[in-house]
C-alpha cells in the first residue's frame, strides 16, 4: 500500500491532510509535505465566488472545523499522468481480470472546463486498447461528464453531480441522469453507474456496474488511478 502526505492538488486545499491510498485521514498535516508539494490550483473553471471561497479556504493555516465554508472541487484535479490498475468482471466489453494501462490528460485550449486525455492499456488478455477521454464540468450545476470513447468498439458516458466533505474527500455519483446516452454494443443497449471517491491528490477509484437493457445491473470492475509524481516533488 503507497501512503501520501499532503494537500488536495486540485485547489481544494486542505488544511492538514494524511492519506493512505484508500483510507483517508484529514486535518493533520500542514500544506507541504516531502511527497507531494502543496499548489492551489488555477480554478479557471471554477466561477468567481466560487474562486473566492478556494482561496480563502486555501488560505487556511488550522485544520477545518464546523462552520467552515465547503470549498468547491476543481477539475484541475485530473490533469497529468496517472498509472491505471482496473479489475473487471467477464461481460460483452471484454475478458475479466486485471489489466493496466497510463492515462494522461490535459486541460483543452479552448474551454477551462473542459479535460481531455487518452487511456493506453492492454485488456487481460494482454490486447493493447485506447480510450479517448473528454471530462466536461459544469461549475453552476456541479456536474461532471466523463466520456470514454474506447477503441474496441463503444463508448460509454458518466454523467453525474460532484459533492464533497471538508476534510478533501470527493464522489462523482454517476449512471441516475437520463440525458446521458447509453453504451451501445453489438447491436445491444447498456447502461452504466457507479461512483468516482477521489480520496488523495494521488490517487483515486472508480467502481462500476453495467445492465443490458432493463436487466438489473451487474458488477462491472474497479478502476484505480494513481498520479505520477516527478521525483523530488
Amino acid at each position: 500500500m503507497i501512503s501520501v502526505r499532503s494537500r488536495f492538488l486540485s485547489g481544494i486545499a486542505i488544511a492538514a491532510l494524511t492519506v493512505s491510498i484508500g483510507h483517508l485521514h484529514a486535518q493533520q498535516y500542514p500544506k507541504t509535505s516531502p511527497t507531494i508539494a502543496y499548489t492551489p490550483a488555477a480554478g479557471k473553471c471554477l466561477t468567481p465566488d466560487q474562486r473566492k471561497v478556494n482561496d480563502n479556504y486555501n488560505s487556511l493555516n488550522r485544520p477545518t472545523r464546523p462552520g467552515d465554508e465547503m470549498p468547491f472541487w476543481d477539475p484541475e484535479y485530473f490533469v497529468g499522468t496517472w498509472d491505471v490498475d482496473m479489475r473487471s468482471q467477464e461481460s460483452p466489453f471484454g475478458p475479466g481480470g486485471p489489466a493496466s494501462g497510463t492515462m494522461t490528460i490535459k486541460v483543452s485550449a479552448t474551454n477551462p472546463c473542459l479535460y481531455e486525455g487518452t487511456l493506453k492499456g492492454e485488456d487481460p488478455d494482454g490486447k493493447p486498447f485506447t480510450r479517448t477521454i473528454a471530462a466536461l464540468y459544469d461549475p453552476n450545476a456541479k456536474i461532471l461528464t466523463w466520456t470514454d470513447e474506447d477503441s474496441r468498439g463503444y463508448t460509454i458516458v458518466r454523467k453525474g453531480p460532484i459533492g464533497g466533505e471538508l476534510g478533501g474527500l470527493f464522489h462523482h455519483h454517476f449512471g441516475d441522469d437520463p440525458s446521458a446516452p447509453p453504451t451501445m454494443l453489438g447491436g445491444k443497449s447498456y447502461r452504466f453507474k457507479g461512483v468516482t471517491e477521489m480520496s488523495s491528490p494521488a490517487y483515486f477509484k472508480t467502481d462500476l456496474q453495467f445492465a443490458a437493457g432493463s436487466e438489473p445491473f451487474k458488477t462491472f470492475g474497479r478502476m484505480m488511478f494513481e498520479k505520477q509524481i516527478a521525483e523530488g516533488k
